[in-house]
């Protein structure tokens, strides 16, 4: 069995390539729900008449070039998983929004961007998904492959680099050369805040890329993403300013609305307000090679860190090359 770790779109794409190829697979995700970074959230207990609303508090939007993926993308639109949102972004300064900038086309899902991959994943066999699932150790010793112990026959981890090397047991020779050769991408944080507001209470926009702020990088207009124009903002928060309050996300909430007020100027306060931290949020650089598979040990690693990312297309690229490699690999040797 090969046993993939990880249940955002890399890995679950990672596992329905071996599927599809009639390989047995297990996939182990420490969440409740799949997803990873391609987080939705339904908002509960705001007392607002906003109560139910879809939030994207992760990745903010896809974008689909490759053929591979655009054909995936067809799909869901047809279905109406998916829909085109903007191509079109406001630039902002620390002083105000300040233009707009036109871009290839962001695409959004009505039901919040987890729904997406949850869709790939109603593919597998329900016994294939193991959710709550906190993988302790991968290791190889007495050239046995295990992840908890459990025999496999290969291993893909996807998920960020930081969390890969966490499980991998650097006691085996072979383990800690796969470490060293491919784990070294630093990884940036960041919160997202989200912020319910009675009115719509600012000028029309879709999103905002918020340029030399100490506080701001990109602001979302999740009404408008949805596109059921519920006054819902989501601001994610500058790297710095998030690895300095790791440990205290709710202290940096006045922080963010005071920028939002800032920039947006904004003539009203949020009613609702939650924030989601996100430790490993995006690499800061990725590596040109779709994925990763050892040559010594059937230990493969796939993320959005690979195939020139980071973005989700690239997040399921690499997935869907490292089960192909994994698949032919293990067809090669049979």
């Amino acid at each position: 069995m090969v046993i993939v770790v990880g249940g955002g779109i890399s890995g679950v794409a990672c596992a329905g390539e071996l599927n599809a190829r009639g390989i047995a697979v297990q996939l182990h995700d420490r969440g409740h729900k799949l997803g990873g970074r391609m987080a939705s959230r339904v908002i509960r207990d705001s007392e607002t008449k906003f109560d139910g609303h879809i939030v994207d508090i992760g990745a903010s939007y896809f974008t689909a070039s490759a053929e591979s993926f655009s054909a995936v993308v067809a799909d869901w639109q047809s279905r109406g998983l998916a829909r085109g949102w903007t191509d079109s972004f406001h630039l902002a300064t620390p002083q105000g929004v300040a233009g707009v900038r036109g871009g290839p086309m962001r695409f959004a899902a009505p039901g919040g961007l987890r729904s997406l991959v949850a869709d790939l994943a109603s593919k597998l066999p329900s016994t294939q998904i193991t959710s709550n699932h906190s993988v302790e150790a991968v290791s190889f010793a007495g050239d046995h492959l295990t992840v908890d112990e459990v025999p496999a026959i290969a291993v893909a981890l996807c998920m960020p680099d930081p969390q890969a090397r966490a499980i991998l047991d650097s006691k085996s020779p072979q383990l800690e050369a796969a470490i060293e050769a491919t784990c070294g991408v630093v990884w940036e944080p960041t919160f997202a805040v989200t912020a319910v507001f009675q009115n719509t209470c600012w000028a029309p926009f879709d999103g905002v890329f918020v340029n030399d702020d100490a506080v701001l990088t990109w602001i979302a207009n999740d009404g408008s993403r949805r596109g059921d124009h519920a006054p819902v903002l989501v601001a994610h928060v500058d790297p710095v300013l998030a690895a300095g309050h790791l440990a205290d996300p709710a202290a940096v909430i006045p922080i963010v609305l005071a920028a939002l007020q800032r920039i947006l100027a904004l003539t009203e306060q949020p009613i609702w307000v939650d924030i989601q931290r996100w430790t490993y949020a995006r690499p800061l650089i990725a590596w040109a090679d779709e994925c990763y598979l050892d040559d010594d040990v059937n230990i493969g690693l796939a993320s959005d860190a690979w195939a020139g990312g980071p973005r989700v297309e690239t997040a399921w690229l690499s997935g869907t090359a490292l089960g192909q490699r994994i698949a032919e690999r293990l067809a090669a040797s049979t």
